[in-house]
């Protein structure tokens, strides 16, 4: 979530993107954004609409129906889609290969890895992750002073304590909702844990970056930069 300025006479490490961007924190697995609204991030499984029987797709038309037409409140549907890495598995492989002792076995691993190789080469492997997001506008933000922020102080929301209490009170009978709403078409939805929304949104601003990285970070490092030094280490 942050760009490092780093400097390899220096051991200071400077965040300089980080505070540009919308989100603000994450407490107790919600999302504060720096204009006050609080998000609650749910993630699903799939369904194979294509290999349903008819009466099967009509059921699930229905009951995706009677989720819309429950709602009051405001939802968003995110479909995320991003190229896999399977070159661990590819190593993951060619280790079980190495121990293998039947000749029989190996020969079939090989012929395997082979397979993936030119899948890997021949197209691109992709993987699709699906998102309910349940936004709450939870009132008006205090911020620090325009002064402090003018010379360079970053942005603090001073009464963040009673906007996230107001979410919860708000976003989680919303959660139950739509968890059980979607249990009815077949579909499991939990809600992200700090770590796992941090780790998205992480993938999100640095797509480049992000697969060569092993993400390590606490919640309590959030407001910190999170990638440090030229060996990209992350973890505080």
């Amino acid at each position: 979530m942050a760009v490092i300025n780093f400097d390899p006479n220096s051991e200071k490490i400077q965040a300089t993107t980080q505070e540009h961007l919308d989100i603000y924190d994450v407490i107790d697995d919600l999302i504060i954004m720096k204009n006050g609204t609080v998000s609650l991030v749910l993630e699903t499984s799939a369904v194979n609409f294509d290999l349903l029987s008819e009466p099967e797709q009509d059921a699930k038309i229905d009951a995706f129906s009677g989720l819309l037409n429950s709602l009051t409140f405001h939802i968003q549907i995110l479909i995320r889609t991003q190229s896999i890495d399977i070159g661990n598995y590819v190593n993951y492989l060619q280790r079980k290969k190495d121990r293998e002792l039947s000749p029989i076995v190996r020969n079939q691993l090989t012929i395997y890895m082979q397979f993936v190789k030119n899948l890997i080469r021949d197209r691109n492997v992709l993987e699709k992750r699906f998102f309910v997001v349940i936004p709450q506008k939870s009132g008006t933000v205090e911020k620090t002073n325009f002064i402090k922020q003018l010379f360079g102080k970053p942005v603090k929301i001073t009464n963040i304590e009673p906007i996230v209490e107001k979410a919860k009170t708000n976003l989680y009978p919303k959660r139950d909702h739509i968890i059980r709403q979607l249990k009815r078409m077949g579909v499991e939805a939990t809600q992200l844990k700090a770590e796992e929304a941090i780790k998205l949104f992480y993938n999100v601003y640095n797509p480049g970056t992000s697969p060569l990285q092993n993400l390590k970070v606490k919640t309590e490092d959030f407001l910190e930069p999170i990638v440090q030094g030229p060996k990209s280490i992350v973890n505080k």
